[in-house]
């Protein structure tokens, strides 16, 4: 008689550890995984603080917190592979679904040691890769140097990852993470330090902010939650970009752009939405991974829901700043400085025609056609052909009055809204208005794409001039002090005001050029860098002398 073998499926202790490890390959992601879990776990009423210590000579970080501590049932748990954090367990939202906390060090060191206390009794344990290597694939042993000693110190933990076998540890790198993560716990009133410098969310200017609820329907699947959308009064960083999801306070799950940060004046936005149903949909479907990817997945029926709702709102507020930026450009100054914006285009994209051979890589943020573009399909060269013209911003002229108001007008139809049709015109250089060519009849100037360049009100405060990197646009503030005087004092064609322009203009066309070719090269030396911003700054200065007469 047959005995039927009983298969069973297993797992390798260690190789799952540091399978989990290689997710975290930078110092920075690596602090804030412990960071972030002694800004989450605190005793009510108290609010977190954290000090993280970053010792390069010694290749030691530690990371130090007012949190709750754990005893020896929360390290165990700790410990656990694959176990979700205690107070989720509970029912309490936040982070540790995956428990990758033991796992982080070891994205960057060979050591770790936790110090924790809990009501009164204190507790050390180490483990090491060398432990961890050894296993045989089954469980791992804990090393226990101080097992329930009694002590006055206060709740909290103290994490030290030991023998940092990265290059370098750049506490700037570490600084810059925790600040922009910071936002989700800012009504908790966090305090965060690195070293000597105390860490701070840096919210970007706002313009206006938009409050959005989900229709019935949605709320079945995504809950009753509020969509906060604002608009940034300038161009975003990449990282700050989108909406950020969390499910539950400090728990960041995602970010979400849906795709529109990389549509005209879509890198100004950006939000934040808490949608706790995200963690308790009995779907069998992750909504995200252990990964830390911030990236959602859209095969879960919640996040697939809630995509839709970001997506279709972030949509509808681009819009409207689109179409508020063009109504802000329909004035007489507005068109003469288009113009002056219209020549410094010129110049960069006939140097970007030169340079593009070795940019083939750079990614194509522009959609015209044109020669400027001629890389990345076959382009067409910018020149005259026939148009009609309506009422614009490229020309001064005459704009048609109609006789007789449209409201007064017979219609076919009832409660309609008057159609959005812009008056015709004609040019002419004494007229009162402005007009731009439409297609027809006349003469109007072909797309170029490429480089552009737009003068815009950033405020006062901002930098002189932005690169937005999702556009390859260059932005020159008016509102920059130096800016806003030259214009006060002459007006846009003044050689003062223009010369300024220009050496604002081509020192950041060129610090852009270095910054594409360091996206495609991340190990470009800092020297052949410096060279190349260099090299690009002599070469527009130089062929657009004819612009400075």
């Amino acid at each position: 008689m047959s005995t039927e073998q009983q298969l069973a499926l297993t797992s390798h202790v260690g190789r799952d550890l540091l399978s989990s490890a290689a997710a975290f390959k930078t110092e920075a992601a690596v602090v804030w995984e412990y960071v972030v879990n002694s800004l989450q776990y605190v005793d009510a009423g108290v609010s977190p603080r954290v000090q993280v210590t970053v010792h390069p000579r010694k290749r030691v970080i530690e990371v130090r917190d007012n949190g709750q501590g754990m005893d020896g049932e929360g390290l165990e748990h700790f410990f656990t592979m694959h176990g979700e954090n205690i107070e989720r367990v509970k029912g309490r939202p936040g982070r540790g679904k995956f428990g990758t906390g033991k796992a982080a060090a070891f994205g960057i060191g060979n050591r770790l040691q936790i110090e924790t206390c809990r009501n009164g009794l204190r507790n050390v344990v180490e483990l090491s890769r060398e432990d961890v290597e050894a296993s045989d694939g089954g469980s791992i042993p804990i090393t226990h140097l101080v097992t329930d000693e009694p002590t006055e110190l206060p709740n909290g933990t103290l994490v030290t990852i030991s023998e940092i076998f990265i290059s370098k540890m750049r506490m700037p790198a570490i600084v810059e993470y925790i600040e922009r993560h910071l936002q989700i716990f800012r009504s908790v009133s966090p305090y965060v330090a690195v070293n000597d410098h105390v860490c701070e969310y840096k919210e970007p200017e706002i313009a206006s902010t938009h409050s959005f609820q989900p229709s019935e329907k949605q709320k079945e699947v995504i809950g009753d939650v509020e969509l906060t959308i604002s608009v940034s009064r300038t161009p975003l960083e990449e990282f700050d970009r989108g909406v950020r999801v969390s499910a539950g306070t400090g728990n960041l799950i995602g970010i979400e752009d849906c795709g529109i940060t990389r549509k005209e004046h879509g890198s100004y936005l950006f939000g934040e939405i808490d949608v706790p149903m995200i963690e308790t949909s009995d779907s069998p479907i992750e909504p995200y991974d252990d990964s830390r990817s911030l990236q959602l997945n859209p095969e879960h029926p919640v996040v697939r829901v809630l995509i839709g709702f970001i997506g279709a709102h972030l949509d509808k507020v681009r819009k409207e700043l689109v179409d508020a930026y063009k109504d802000a450009r329909m004035n007489e100054q507005a068109r003469r400085l288009a113009a002056e914006a219209n020549k410094i285009s010129d110049v960069l994209n006939e140097d970007f025609r030169h340079v593009r051979d070795r940019l083939k890589e750079i990614r194509s943020a522009v959609s015209q056609t044109g020669s400027a573009t001629s890389m990345f399909g076959s382009g067409q060269s910018a020149g005259e052909e026939e148009t009609s013209w309506a009422q614009g911003i490229d020309t001064p002229g005459d704009v048609d009055k109609p006789d007789t108001p449209l409201i007064d007008r017979p219609s076919e139809g009832k409660n309609r809204p008057d159609p959005q049709i812009k008056a015709r015109g004609t040019p002419n250089p004494a007229g009162d208005d402005s007009v731009s060519p439409t297609g027809g009849a006349g003469k109007r100037r072909k797309p170029k794409g490429g480089f552009s360049v737009d003068y815009e009100n950033l405020g006062p405060d901002e930098a002189r001039s932005m690169y937005d990197d999702a556009a390859l646009r260059i932005i020159i503030n008016l509102d920059h002090p130096v800016v806003a005087k030259a214009l006060a004092t002459a007006g846009p064609e003044d050689l003062a005001f223009r010369r300024l322009s220009y050496e604002i203009a081509f020192s950041e066309y060129a610090m852009a050029l270095g910054y594409e070719m360091a996206g495609q090269d991340p190990d470009i030396p800092a020297d052949d860098l410096l060279y190349e911003v260099r090299s690009t700054l002599n070469r527009v200065s130089g062929a657009a002398a004819a612009l400075y007469q």
